[in-house]
């Protein structure tokens, strides 16, 4: 990926709350939006260079990609140089309408990419592009209820699908779904959606109480090993894994003391704690997927600054959306735990070098640049951690769902 960019991603969900597809979101290093740039050669190239050198798997895994295109972009032709089976194509809502982008759009249409009209509000100037659409996206900070509604009422006879966007709340979300959006996308689905009152169940404690336990510092092989043993679906699943061809190892592994001598404790800590919390009861998939690359990118920015104890950054990362999979207040959720105090308090209160980790993977995450701060590194390269991170937790994700 160049320095001139940073590239990050915003989950699209589906009316039951599964993963859909990912918004592309890409700043220049000063801030500035890639539409900035204007349609010059260069600033096409640089799009694609960050997309396809990187790989779009590694961002968004088996989800599409939905991404902005200026008028520019569009007419020089670099939608084609994108995979049409990953991505859709987002017009922006300030976009110039003619015949010359009609038709440009009309050419992707026919080569099979999926076009998406952003920040729609219906009026006479959109009608070419409506009948080449396939979703409209609905800002609905700008747009009132009954005005998408009657969208929806006037285009129903055509094939297109509705998207919500800018979702902050659950009343909002339910309100949409009810007029009828297949789609939606806001920080509301990224925030815990808390249940007061609400006590841990059996099999969550349980949970719980691996996680700790197999994470406690200066844990023994044999402790280790005992610990996950008490556990028969982690014991199988745990070495199934390691027999896998995700490691390629010369011999069969048929012990957890062998595995965990062989691969080191810290590893076999690393993917027990991987299998406990995948098996989280009734777990959505997306909040463990962002524990995962927040986990990868807290261990990631610990060793760029060669900070010790990287792997307290990854448990911490790890265990940082267990608020959201218990539905309860994070504090309650720590205080319950064994955990280490300084793992707690990163947890709890953003504290010590783990906790400003976790306070710059977040806030990269939900895309607030201006708070990306960890030791000495800049931008960019925290830009290149959180990639690379969620190229990873991808990766794994892919090992723990077979």
């Amino acid at each position: 990926m160049r320095n001139d960019f940073l590239i990050g991603r915003q989950q699209i969900f589906d009316r039951d709350l599964r993963v859909f597809a990912y918004e592309l979101l890409f700043r220049d290093v000063n801030g500035n939006t890639v539409e900035a740039f204007g349609p010059t050669a260069a600033s096409n190239q640089v799009i694609v260079d960050s997309l396809l050198e990187y790989g779009l798997d590694r961002i968004v895994g088996a989800q599409l990609a939905f991404i902005n295109l200026t008028r520019d972009n569009l007419l020089s032709g670099t939608p084609l140089l994108l995979p049409k089976d990953k991505v859709v194509i987002e017009v922006l809502e300030d976009v110039h309408i003619d015949d010359t982008l009609i038709q440009a759009l009309q050419n992707l249409v026919h080569q099979g990419y999926r076009i998406a009209l952003d920040d729609f509000v219906f009026e006479e100037r959109w009608l070419p592009l409506i009948e080449i659409a396939h979703i409209i996206k609905f800002d609905i900070q700008k747009v009132e209820p009954a005005a998408s509604g009657s969208v929806m009422e006037q285009l129903k006879k055509l094939p297109i699908l509705f998207l919500a966007e800018k979702v902050e709340t659950q009343e909002q979300y339910l309100e949409y779904r009810a007029l009828g959006c297949q789609y939606f996308q806001g920080f509301f689905f990224s925030r815990p959606n808390m249940v007061q009152g609400r006590r841990l169940e059996t099999s969550h404690y349980a949970v719980l109480q691996i996680l700790a336990t197999i994470n406690r510092p200066n844990i023994s092989i044999s402790e280790l090993a005992y610990t996950i043993s008490m556990d028969v679906g982690l014991s199988y699943k745990l070495l199934r894994y390691i027999n896998s061809a995700f490691y390629a190892l010369p011999r069969q592994i048929d012990s957890l003391k062998l595995a965990i001598t062989y691969l080191g404790i810290r590893e076999i800590q690393r993917w027990a704690s991987l299998i406990s919390l995948a098996n989280f009861p009734d777990h959505p998939r997306e909040i463990i997927k962002i524990a995962l690359v927040r986990a990868k990118m807290c261990e990631s920015l610990a060793a760029s600054c060669k900070l010790p104890n990287s792997d307290q950054f990854f448990l911490v990362g790890l265990m940082s959306t267990i608020d959201q999979l218990l539905e309860i207040p994070l504090d309650e959720a720590v205080s319950s735990l064994p955990l280490a105090d300084e793992v707690k308090e990163a947890l709890v209160s953003r504290a010590g070098p783990a906790g400003k980790a976790l306070d710059c993977a977040i806030n990269y995450e939900r895309w607030r640049l201006d708070a990306v701060h960890f030791e000495h590194l800049d931008l960019p390269q925290v830009g290149r951690i959180h990639l690379e991170s969620v190229g990873w937790a991808n990766k794994i994700f892919e090992v723990l769902e077979a």
